[in-house]
């Protein structure tokens, strides 16, 4: 990776920083997995699809579920940011280095 971090922890773009599971992927999706709740990289995988979702019928009952959803975990992540000195530019980076961290 010529420089890069070797470690996905090095790398974790998760703004729950405290988490004991910040870093270590499997034991953050088996953690969510069992909370049914998604963790912080499969709900920006999912943001996109959600945002098409609510724009194809944005008076949808659906949509103001989705909306809801969606606002409400940005916002949270949007806090947790700040109280962690993360910004929006830093975890974009982040989120692609991690998006192409893998050789597959």
């Amino acid at each position: 990776m010529g420089g890069e971090p070797v470690t996905i922890a090095e790398i974790c773009p998760c703004v729950n920083v405290g988490c004991p599971n910040h870093g270590q992927c499997e034991k953050c999706i088996s953690r969510h997995m069992r909370l049914g709740t998604l963790n912080y990289c499969s709900f920006y995988t999912l943001l996109p699809v959600l945002r098409k979702a609510i724009a194809a019928d944005p008076e949808s009952p659906a949509a103001d579920v989705l909306r809801g959803i969606t606002d409400h975990r940005l916002e949270v992540n949007a806090e947790l940011a700040k109280k962690n000195g993360l910004s929006e530019e830093r975890l974009a980076d982040l989120r692609k280095q991690v998006a192409e961290y893998s050789d597959y």
